[in-house]
């Protein structure tokens, strides 16, 4: 669908928005990612070149119909949940360029009511912590979420929609679990991503899940692993996930003419 100027796209967002259609609404969201996600890496400056769509996305969560939000499906409002709390990163690192990822900044800052979703106010950790756990607490979701850092899982290049959140919860979490850069498990050792392993492992997401934080990662990680023989350690890198600049060389200089 191709919109004529800015306004014309502001519109349409919020017209879905309203409609109650929760999963239609992600459709900027899935285009800024397919353009500015390279990868395990972030594109901000891409980002910010299609600040009008993405303002549009984040005016789309603000207005959608709370009582629609209610109705929807268990699948649709963790789905927008998810793609609320990456959005909402994105839009704390744009924000706050010098503060390296959500995981590096400051609680005065990570702590400040950042997004809106169906009229209410929320922090970025309320919206996993407060919504999208509450009620539903399945702990393949640390998979789908980014906090902007290279120790929390990738983040995504698509939307997550109530149609593809069930296989992208199986899918990522494996890929994750298997990712050495993030999490290294073999016969040998278990270390693995301090958020949300050690920190989150009495939450309600892994303290329900059959075995708890250690039965998941049976579960999920790569073949052989064995939390009980290699109890876990953990560590985190809280590293920016930008994109790589590279910076061409200067052209060398040419000798003056005898």
């Amino acid at each position: 669908m191709k919109f004529r100027s800015t306004s014309s796209l502001l519109l349409a967002i919020a017209t879905i928005a309203m409609s109650g259609n929760l999963d239609a609404i992600h459709g900027p969201w899935g285009e800024i990612l397919a353009s500015n996600v390279k990868g395990d890496r972030v594109d901000y400056a891409g980002v910010l070149k299609e600040k009008a769509k993405f303002d549009g996305y984040l005016k789309a969560l603000a207005d959608v119909d709370s009582n629609a939000l209610k109705a929807a499906t268990k699948e649709e409002r963790s789905a927008l949940y998810i793609n609320a709390y990456n959005a909402a990163v994105i839009q704390l690192i744009l924000k706050n360029p010098s503060k390296g990822s959500v995981a590096q900044m400051s609680g005065d800052i990570t702590g400040a009511k950042v997004l809106m979703i169906a009229a209410e106010s929320l922090a970025v950790a309320d919206i996993a912590r407060k919504r999208l756990f509450d009620g539903n607490p399945d702990p393949r979701f640390w998979s789908l979420l980014c906090d902007g850092s290279l120790g929390s899982a990738p983040i995504l290049n698509q939307a997550v929609t109530s149609a593809n959140l069930e296989s992208l919860s199986e899918e990522r979490t494996k890929m994750w679990l298997a990712d050495t850069s993030r999490n290294k498990i073999d016969e040998k050792q278990t270390k693995l991503a301090q958020i949300p392993f050690d920190f989150f492992r009495f939450k309600p997401e892994f303290k329900t899940f059959p075995g708890g934080m250690q039965g998941f990662v049976k579960k999920y990680g790569p073949q052989g692993t064995d939390t009980d023989k290699n109890r876990p350690t953990f560590f985190y890198n809280g590293a920016k996930n930008s994109v790589a600049i590279v910076v061409p060389p200067k052209p060398a200089k040419k000798g003056k003419k005898k």
